[in-house]
């Protein structure tokens, strides 16, 4: 076989494994507990719908910033007049909002792995400025690819037919990625045998419930009975116990008949434990810690504080996520095209405490000199100030008296009374 014939086949067979890592998983699948697992039917475990949602909906809550200068707070400014300060922190496209934007990215990436942004390129009508649009694609219709000379491209099903989307055309946000893959490996389908297995207790869970479909005891008769005397006593009972008017009427039997239980009973299958376990395995699928946010925490379990709970979630579960998303934008040519700008989330909003304690920090703040009274107003969403434009320099907070207080007019300078003396 010639080389150039042998590293053709080569490099057909490496871009078949390459296709076959970097396609859109499967909608759904089969479990071996039985019940097909998915994104709907995941989202159906009041767990799974609960972390998903609590790590959008913050994320959505997080506005994104704009700033100019450096990355250091001491050396850096917002730059509200960029046009990204509008796409990003106000709204992606005219039909979105960012919190809407924001959040449906990271659910695309906490069930898919991947979040998919095509940016949409158009020029002001008036102004005659370059305009770029974001919208985010259902990540199962996207696939990546590469061509022959291994450039990378998208592959997306739209208007009915596969489109060929070039790679400067689509920010791509993958979550956490198996080695060899440049897609992100979706949660579900990595933990498809756990979730079909907590799908299949909820349906055991339901049948249990419906219809008596899992009676909980059985009547006895000694001998033969004909199908026509079953049927009629079946009847006067249905007719006597059934029904909340007649709750706790007492059951009569005769010609020894007997009660015999069938099946287990609730407390025997373990359901609420089960669920416990179940809402523990779902927080670590999602990688949430703080699993106290969830509502995992039982009778006889001390939760923690709710401000260490937070801060735990914003560091140990948010914070891989929010750099995330800001290097995936930082690193797009089209969004950052200098180094002069850089984007970065605002967590202070989930972190936000009550108006006590916040402005008994804004008052530290001011008094130690690092925050100017607009400063404080800007976190309040309050206007601007005239006198709020520069740091406080003077002592406060009962530090001594300088030679420049203002005397008592006899060279002497004027004491004041302590308070209450």
């Amino acid at each position: 076989m010639r080389k150039r014939e042998f590293e053709q086949r080569l490099l057909k067979a490496e871009q078949r494994f390459f296709d076959w890592q970097n396609s859109a998983p499967s909608r759904w699948g089969v479990s071996v507990a039985g019940p097909p697992v998915g994104v709907e039917s995941s989202a159906g475990l009041p767990a799974v719908s609960a972390a998903i949602r609590l790590v959008s909906e913050t994320m959505g809550l997080m506005p994104c910033l704009i700033y100019r200068g450096e990355q250091d707070p001491a050396n850096r400014e917002k730059a509200r007049e960029a046009w990204q300060w509008e796409r990003l922190h106000n709204r992606p496209n005219d039909d979105t909002t960012a919190f809407d934007f924001w959040q449906d990215v990271e659910t695309s990436i906490e069930t898919d792995g991947n979040a998919f942004v095509y940016k949409a390129t158009a020029r002001r009508p008036v102004q005659n400025e370059e305009d770029i649009q974001l919208f985010l694609l259902p990540p199962s219709l996207v696939n990546i690819r590469r061509d022959e000379n291994r450039r990378k491209y998208y592959e997306v099903w739209r208007n009915n037919r596969r489109e060929r989307i070039e790679a400067r055309q689509i920010l791509h946000i993958r979550g956490w990625t198996l080695p060899g893959a440049e897609r992100g490996a979706s949660p579900i389908t990595l933990h498809r045998e756990s979730l079909g297995k907590l799908l299949a207790t909820e349906e055991f869970e339901s049948r249990f419930f419906s219809n008596h479909a899992q009676p909980p005891f059985g009547i006895a008769f000694p001998g033969d009975y004909k199908s026509v005397d079953v049927d009629e006593f079946y009847r006067l009972w249905a007719e006597r116990h059934s029904g909340a008017q007649n709750y706790g009427r007492p059951a009569m039997l005769f010609n020894g008949a007997t009660f015999e239980q069938l099946g287990i009973s609730q407390q025997d299958a373990q359901f609420i434990e089960q669920k416990r376990y179940g809402l523990e395995d779902i927080a670590r699928m999602f990688r949430i810690s703080a699993v106290g946010l969830l509502g995992a925490y039982t009778t006889g379990q001390n939760a923690p504080p709710v401000d260490d709970t937070f801060h735990l979630f914003l560091q140990a579960d948010m914070g891989p996520r929010i750099r995330r998303i800001e290097m995936a934008l930082r690193m797009d040519p089209d969004l950052f095209p200098g180094a002069d700008l850089f984007p970065e989330f605002q967590t202070d909003m989930v972190l936000r405490p009550d108006i006590r304690t916040r402005y008994a920090a804004y008052k530290d703040a001011a008094q130690g000199g690092w925050l100017t009274g607009n400063e404080i107003r800007e976190k309040e969403n309050l206007p601007a100030h005239p006198d709020g434009v520069s740091l406080q320099q003077t002592p406060v907070g009962g530090a001594p008296n300088t030679p420049n207080t203002p005397s008592n007019g006899q060279g002497a300078v004027q004491e004041v009374a302590p308070m209450g003396g």
